[in-house]
């Protein structure tokens, strides 16, 4: 029976040898059997940094393997014919290799069962020889043996170790002989970090030291492939941000570097884009706009297909039809720069830092052609702050390539940092005023008509509404939209005077005073509104029956427009239009630009320019002059002649 056993256990052994096919010659004594030796590391961390100058008889190669378990790890490889970035990534099982020199990326899959125990040639990882596998799991084969203290590198006392292990996938014996520094008496006691100083290795012949500059366990390690390298066919790991709300603001900083044909610049401006009303602005600080005169905004209604240039130092504005196209969405205008309808296929690349303080970000990189050039845009977001996750992600900058691919090539890079954004902006604000502005500057001579309107709110209640004045003002603005059925961009200027009439103590009545503006002489007919005259007449009905209250949802106001209170101040109207309207015993007459209203008991007439209309007044006022002469002298003499026949008596 036990011959039986000893002859069982000899077949089983040579099997082992002859399966494994070990190579006797780089292990004499076979493999290194279990158990490791006690003053061994009982169990090595998967989570460390190592760097080693590498030697052969031929070479000197600078490596560091940053490792993280059997997720992911990167070794740099520098010798004085390559450097590259070797990146293993077993999660998506898929190897970048990165070339620093010209940061070309090629990508290679990785099989569910291969292993990457090589850093190049014959040279194993070190990873490989502290205890691990191809695919970056513990080895349970791996033992080692203690062979007491020697003295390395000039003068350095360690603790010698040696191990004889195989790899089986790829059927490879390595003999390693390990120095790890001896601590001190009164410090061996203590948990002192071990300290890697050397490791012996021979595979396949190839005797070769990894002479170890520094070992770390546990650092706090992000490992990414390097800023502006674009891997094509890469997994992407984490989708590009995708819930943008449909309205925001930001202001954003560009830089831009010098290269062979332009100085470098740098640029800033404030962003707003309202998908749900079809409009976008810009604000620039310098000239960004190829114009006669220089803008300080750009206001795009793509509803309408026009944009609006406006200086707001000379209060010019200038409208150009636009482009026919659609808005889109956010996040192409946003991300895309303005190239609709093309996008972008983004790689998240991990998470590192993005230059601001305590700070850590997302990042995501992808490639588009556009003609003869090829954009690049590298997005980061941000992702934990002082190490806390966040829940929102908000973009903090961008960096932006251009390459031009027609003769010789150029390429243009930009830093663009994005501050203040806002999820929430006040569009009317931004928007609307601007607008005002711009009809304003053109006026009826462009065609581009407006009303000044007035109404009066009761407030007999005495609500404190000067606490209130900015949520009365956005509510005014909202309800006057809806109830007249138009976007608010056509609304602006509001005015809210609380102050009591003085030949009325107890007048307590709030007087609103906003613009209203026209329809643009150009306009898609499709989201043509109703123009000024209909939307007064509408107003003032539903004023005139009672129908008009704004109230505050936290009861700190409740006013009823008085009826018969809205009055038209100011109307401009298209030249050739002649109106004549009645309602509720008061006549409307618009005539060439002049506006006269008749008012029940009360006589308003407010006249915008004319030849004839100045001429009147200025006749009328020379014919004052002469009468006023006239009388003057005629009192004079009637005063002095008395006088003067006394004296000639």
């Amino acid at each position: 029976m036990s011959r039986n056993l000893t002859l069982l256990i000899v077949v089983l052994l040579a099997c082992r040898f002859s399966c494994q096919q070990i190579d006797f010659s780089i292990c004499p004594n076979g493999l290194t059997n279990a158990p490791s030796d006690p003053q061994w590391p009982s169990i090595l961390p998967n989570h460390f940094e190592l760097s080693a100058e590498l030697t052969t008889d031929v070479e000197t190669i600078e490596v560091t393997q940053s490792f993280l378990g059997p997720y992911r790890d990167v070794v740099y490889f520098h010798s004085y014919e390559t450097t590259s970035k070797t990146y293993s990534d077993f999660d998506t099982n898929e190897l970048l290799v990165v070339f620093d020199d010209s940061l070309l990326c090629d990508r290679l899959p990785i099989g569910s069962n291969d292993v990457l125990p090589y850093l190049t040639g014959q040279i194993v990882k070190p990873s490989i020889l502290l205890g691990f596998t191809g695919r970056n799991n513990y080895n349970s084969a791996f033992y080692t043996r203690y062979l007491g203290i020697e003295t390395v590198r000039e003068g350095i006392r360690a603790k010698k170790f040696q191990s004889c292990f195989f790899i089986e996938q790829e059927q490879v014996t390595i003999n390693a002989t390990y120095y790890i520094g001896d601590s001190p008496p009164d410090q061996s006691a203590l948990n002192v970090p071990f300290d890697f100083v050397q490791i012996d290795v021979r595979s396949n012949n190839l005797p070769y030291t990894y002479n170890i500059l520094r070992y770390v366990t546990n650092p706090s390690l992000t490992i990414e492939t390097p800023s502006n390298v674009y891997c094509p066919n890469r997994t992407n790991t984490k989708p590009f941000p995708q819930n943008l709300p449909p309205r925001l603001s930001l202001h954003s900083e560009i830089y831009t570097l010098k290269n062979n044909d332009t100085p470098s610049r740098v640029e800033s401006y404030n962003r707003l884009i309202d998908e749900t009303l079809l409009f976008e602005r810009i604000d620039y600080t310098m000239n960004k706009l190829p114009s006669e005169f220089i803008p300080s905004g750009l206001l795009l209604d793509y509803s309408l297909n026009l944009n609006y240039l406006y200086a707001r130092e000379s209060q010019e504005c200038v409208i150009r039809n636009a482009t026919s196209h659609a808005m889109g969405t956010t996040n192409e205008i946003l991300f895309q720069f303005g190239d609709m309808n093309n996008t972008i296929q983004f790689q998240y690349t991990g998470i590192t830092h993005c230059n601001r303080p305590h700070l850590q970000c997302h990042r995501w990189i992808g490639q588009q052609e556009v003609g003869i050039f090829k954009k690049q845009y590298e997005w980061y977001w941000s992702a934990k702050y002082n190490d806390i996750d966040l829940q929102e992600l908000i973009p903090i900058q961008v960096y932006l390539t251009t390459i031009s691919e027609a003769g010789p090539s150029k390429m243009i890079k930009q830093e663009t940092n994005i501050f203040n954004y806002n999820s929430q902006p006040d569009s009317m604000q931004l928007i609307d005023t601007t607008i005002g502005e711009c009809y304003r500057a053109l006026g009826p001579s462009h065609q581009f008509n407006y009303a000044i309107l007035r109404m009066t709110l009761n407030n007999d209640a005495k609500y404190p509404v000067h606490q209130h004045l900015l949520s009365l003002e956005n509510r005014l603005h909202m309800q006057l939209a809806s109830d007249l059925h138009i976007r608010h961009i056509r609304l602006s200027s509001f005015v809210i005077d609380i102050t009591r009439d003085t030949t009325d103590q107890h007048n307590k009545d709030v007087y609103v005073t906003f613009t209203l503006l026209d329809n643009p002489p150009v306009s898609n007919e499709l989201l043509k509104e109703p123009p000024s005259l209909q939307l007064i007449r509408q107003l003032a009905q539903q004023i005139n029956e009672g129908k008009f209250h704004i109230r505050d949802n936290d009861g700190g106001y409740d006013l009823q427009a008085r009826p018969n209170s809205l009055r038209t101040l100011v109307l401009y109207l298209l030249p050739s239009e002649n109106h004549t309207s009645y309602f509720n015993e008061t006549i409307f007459i618009y005539h060439n630009v002049t506006n006269t209203i008749y008012r029940q008991r009360e006589k308003i007439v407010h006249r915008h320019t004319g030849p004839l209309i100045a001429a009147f007044w200025m006749g009328f006022a020379l014919l004052g002059m002469i009468v006023t002469l006239a009388i003057s002298s005629f009192v004079a003499i009637r005063k002095w002649m008395p006088t003067i026949n006394n004296r000639n008596t």
